[in-house]
């Protein structure tokens, strides 16, 4: 029998009814979490129709689409204005003291230097900004984490956002000029309406779990939109759901977006997709249940398919989704190999 909250949830992420431009996908979730980019893209091209790597370069140059620290302090491709909107929603927020290793006070007398530096150059890259710190500040030691940290406090401020296809190892720092501040409480009220389009339905926890927020600022919000946290799905939903299969790539909104992993996860099968070292692998969902996780492997002009599975699943039904992300990567389906776990 398919749970109604499967069913809800699955068509509020956008997986039900691809939209027809990505930026529509991307606004769905408010973002895609991209520590892994090409992850992030596999999600997007799951979730839109006909989408190209040409379309998402074009639009990554137009600066349509960012990547910056958002939500839990990851990494996620956002449209600009979601970009504004969730540096608003979390503008009283602090990075932890753990990430400064001791060099606080000098991150604070950095920080305001390389602001001034992005103001006359527009668009720096992490490793030129380095050398200039490392210049100015000699003092200032680069082991650890804490040059990052002067970073995602720069995009948490609004001051700066990350070039989308710059490389996450050396990204490029882009200055924002005009950047919109509006109230926290504002942003929040936004944030929760955006998020109950593409996450209902959900509770407060889920949400507070999803934005990284803290519970004590978003419960007194919360309450006043007197949010509906009921299931109401119909029964049309449900049999578009029925017998069909669904995929996500690695680390989708799905599997991060709610407090309960188990809504969709069995309890004795999430180690099976959260892996000991904080990896969450790509789902595969079939008659409304949670039946495996898939992986490829690409050589040359091909793209190989693993699917691991507890469950029974339809192996037509995932070659025909396993052909999005061949052809969003342009490359040809060489084998699908199915395994038990």
């Amino acid at each position: 029998m398919i749970k109604n909250l499967v069913a809800q949830r699955l068509a509020s992420h956008g997986l039900l009814t691809p939209k027809d431009h990505v930026l529509a996908s991307l606004r769905q979730t408010v973002g895609i979490q991209a520590q892994a980019q090409k992850e992030a893209e596999l999600n997007l091209a799951l979730r839109t129709m006909d989408l190209t790597k040409g379309e998402l370069t074009a639009l990554y140059q137009e600066y349509k689409i960012v990547r910056s620290w958002a939500n839990r302090w990851t990494l996620h491709l956002l449209t600009y204005e979601d970009w504004e909107l969730l540096v608003n929603a979390r503008q009283n927020e602090r990075l932890p003291k753990g990430y400064y290793q001791g060099q606080k006070n000098l991150a604070e007398r950095i920080l305001p230097f390389i602001k001034n530096e992005l103001c006359m150059k527009k668009r720096v890259s992490k490793s030129e900004l380095a050398k200039l710190v490392a210049y100015e500040f000699p003092e200032f030691s680069f082991k650890g984490y804490c040059f990052n940290a002067i970073i995602q406090q720069m995009t948490q401020q609004g001051i700066a956002f990350v070039e989308a296809n710059s490389s996450q190892r050396d990204h490029v720092l882009v200055y924002v000029e005009h950047f919109k501040r509006v109230p926290v409480e504002a942003a929040i009220q936004e944030l929760i309406q955006r998020y109950l389009i593409g996450f209902a339905p959900a509770k407060l926890e889920d949400f507070t779990k999803w934005a990284g927020l803290k519970m004590t600022t978003v419960r007194p919000i919360w309450k006043a939109m007197n949010v509906d946290e009921a299931e109401d799905i119909s029964t049309d939903v449900k049999e578009k759901i029925r017998n069909q299969t669904f995929i996500a790539a690695r680390f989708d909104s799905l599997l991060t977006g709610y407090s309960d992993k188990t809504w969709l996860t069995p309890a004795d099968k999430i180690s099976e997709m959260w892996t000991k070292n904080g990896f969450l692998l790509a789902p595969v969902i079939f008659d409304g249940q949670l039946i495996g996780r898939w992986s490829y492997s690409i050589s040359d002009e091909h793209i190989d398919f693993l699917v691991e599975h507890w469950l029974p699943f339809d192996e037509e039904q995932f070659s025909e989704k396993a052909s999005v992300v061949a052809r969003f990567l342009n490359k040809e389906i060489r084998q699908t190999k199915a395994r038990l776990i």
